[in-house]
C-alpha cells in the first residue's frame, strides 16, 4: 500500500525540504498496521511530500524494488523473520539506508544491525515514535549527502578523464613533427633506451634504419621550398604506408629519416627498406614528376648482427651505412658487416 502524505507548512518542513530530497520515498516494513498508521501521522506534521510505501513481512518487502526507495524504517519482528534478516538480503544488491524499530533496550540488536549495514536505529521506549521522523530527517539528509558526493566524485572523475585526454593529445602533438605527422627527433630520444633497453632483456633483435632523401637542396633550389615540403611529406607517408604498426617512424631532422624496427632481423628490415624504395619512386613519379632526381638512400644496422652496446651506437652504426649508401652512388640500400648493397 503506497500513502502520499499532503504537504504541511511549519519550520520542520523547511529543515526537511533543505536538508533531504525534496519528494522523499520511504518504505515501512512492519505488520502492525495501526503501528504503520500512526507513524505517518507523525511524519505527517513533519515533512512536506513524502510517499510511504508498506510491507508487512519480509516476503512482501523482498518484492518490492528496493531502488525506488530513498530510505527504509524497517521494525526488527516480523511474521515470516527478522528485519535485520531483510537487512542482509537488500544488502547484497542494493545500498538502501535503513533505520531499524527494535525492542531490544540491552544494545545486543542495535550492534547487530548497525554491523550489517542500517544507517541508524531507534528503541521502543517511552514516546519513540516521535523520535522517528527526527532519525528519518537525518538519515535522508546523510542521503542527499551521499548522493551530492557521489555526484561530484563523477564529475571530478568525468572532469580527470578529460583533462587526461587533453594532456594526451598535447602530449601526442609535442611528439610530433608539424609538416610529416611522424615522431620527431626529441620524443624518439626518449623511446631510443626503452627500444634498446627491452631487446637486451627478452634477446631479440632491433634494427635501427636510416634514410636521407638524395638530392633535397637541388629540388628545393630548382622547384622551391613548397616542393620540398610536398617531398617530405611524401617520403614520410611512403615509410609509413611500408613499416608496420610495432615499427617507430622519426623525422630524424631536415631530410632525414629514421625508422626502429624491433623484433626485426636485418633480412626482414632490407625487404621493409625495398618496400619503402620502391613506394617512394612510384609515389614522386605519379605526384611530383618534377622531382623525379630525388631519390634515397638507406642505411641499416642491428642489435644481433652488430652487437652495439646501447641504443646510441645502433643509431651511429646506422648512420655509418647510410653514409656508405650515399657514397656507393646513392639509391641504394647498405647494411654494415658485412658490407651488402641492395640495388
Amino acid at each position: 500500500m503506497s500513502d502520499n502524505i499532503p504537504e504541511k507548512n511549519g519550520i520542520a518542513a523547511q529543515t526537511a525540504r533543505d536538508t533531504g530530497p525534496v519528494h522523499p520515498r520511504l518504505v515501512m516494513v512492519d505488520d502492525d498496521a495501526d503501528h504503520r498508521e500512526l507513524q505517518c501521522e507523525l511524519l505527517r506534521d513533519h515533512f512536506p511530500r513524502i510517499s510511504v510505501t508498506h510491507a508487512g513481512s519480509v516476503r512482501e518487502a523482498l518484492a518490492l524494488n528496493m531502488s525506488h526507495f530513498d530510505v527504509g524504517i524497517f521494525d526488527l519482528n516480523l511474521p515470516d523473520g527478522t528485519g535485520l534478516e531483510l537487512l542482509q538480503q537488500i544488502r547484497k544488491s542494493h545500498d538502501l539506508p535503513v533505520i531499524m524499530v527494535t525492542g531490544d533496550r540491552s544494545g545486543t540488536a542495535t550492534t547487530a544491525a548497525i554491523r550489517a549495514g542500517a544507517a541508524d536505529f531507534v528503541v521502543k521506549h517511552g514516546d519513540y515514535l516521535r523520535v522517528v521522523p527526527i532519525v528519518l530527517e537525518k538519515t535522508l539528509a546523510m542521503v542527499e549527502i551521499k548522493r551530492a558526493n557521489q555526484r561530484l566524485e563523477r564529475e571530478l572523475l568525468l572532469r580527470n578523464q578529460e583533462l587526461e585526454k587533453v594532456n594526451s593529445q598535447l602530449r601526442e602533438t609535442a611528439a610530433r613533427d608539424s609538416l610529416t605527422g611522424l615522431y620527431n627527433r626529441r620524443h624518439f630520444g626518449e623511446l631510443l633506451g626503452q627500444f634498446f633497453a627491452e631487446a637486451r632483456r627478452y634477446n631479440t633483435d632491433l634494427t635501427c634504419m636510416m634514410i636521407d632523401l638524395d638530392n633535397f637542396k637541388r629540388v628545393n633550389d630548382t622547384l622551391g621550398h613548397q616542393v620540398g615540403d610536398r617531398l617530405l611529406q611524401l617520403t614520410a607517408r611512403a615509410i609509413q604506408e611500408s613499416i608496420r604498426e610495432s615499427d617507430v617512424a622519426v623525422r630524424y631532422g631536415g631530410d632525414e629519416f629514421l625508422v626502429m624496427l624491433p623484433r626485426t632481423t636485418p633480412a626482414d628490415a632490407q625487404m621493409s627498406a625495398k618496400r619503402i624504395l620502391s613506394r617512394f619512386h612510384k609515389d614522386v613519379s605519379a605526384r611530383i614528376p618534377d622531382a623525379t632526381v630525388a631519390s634515397i638512400s638507406i642505411g641499416l644496422a642491428s642489435r644481433e648482427q652488430d652487437q652495439p652496446p646501447s641504443g646510441e651506437a645502433l643509431v651511429r652504426l646506422a648512420d655509418e651505412a647510410l653514409y656508405l649508401a650515399k657514397a656507393g652512388g646513392k639509391d641504394r640500400i647498405m647494411v654494415v658487416r658485412p658490407l651488402a648493397v641492395q640495388a
